[in-house]
């Protein structure tokens, strides 16, 4: 049994090829454009989205005076952030700061159980300082630190 006439296999004609290619094109612009967006958002928010700042963005520093008050050396704790939104509720473990003899800024910090607990959030540029007393200087520890933005 034979078939006859020769075969044609028909593709798509020069119209369906551009009406393709400009789908593609447009599918193509739109995910650049949503990218772009996605990007634009992302670094405008930076540093101050709430999930990537907390006590991982907190550094203490403690520096020593010259200064002696009954034996103990004077120390200067020096806590800042690294994060554009400001810290809240920061507690630094601080063992040993509550025997200090130079009496503690109580508008800055209070110790409690063994914590201090700082009395104002700790901003980018705007340090919290205190000074303390001790024979040795004290390991201070970050518990927590939430963003306030």
């Amino acid at each position: 049994m034979s078939v006859g006439g020769p075969y044609v296999v028909a593709g798509p004609t020069a119209e369906e090829d551009l009406e393709t290619e400009e789908q593609t094109n447009m599918a193509n612009a739109t995910a650049r454009l949503f990218l772009l967006a996605a990007l634009l958002y992302h670094s405008s928010t930076g540093n101050a989205q709430p999930s990537s700042c907390g006590k991982s963005n907190i550094s203490v520093t403690v520096t020593p005076t010259e200064n002696y008050f009954r034996g103990q050396r004077e120390y200067v704790a020096t806590i800042t952030t690294s994060c554009a939104c400001p810290l809240k509720d920061v507690r630094v473990w601080c063992g040993g700061v509550e025997d200090s003899v130079v009496p503690l800024d109580g508008s800055v910090v209070e110790v409690d159980e063994g914590m201090c607990v700082l009395k104002r959030p700790v901003a980018r540029g705007s340090p919290v300082v205190f000074k303390y007393s001790s024979a040795l200087p004290v390991n201070f520890r970050v518990f927590n630190a939430a963003p306030a933005c």
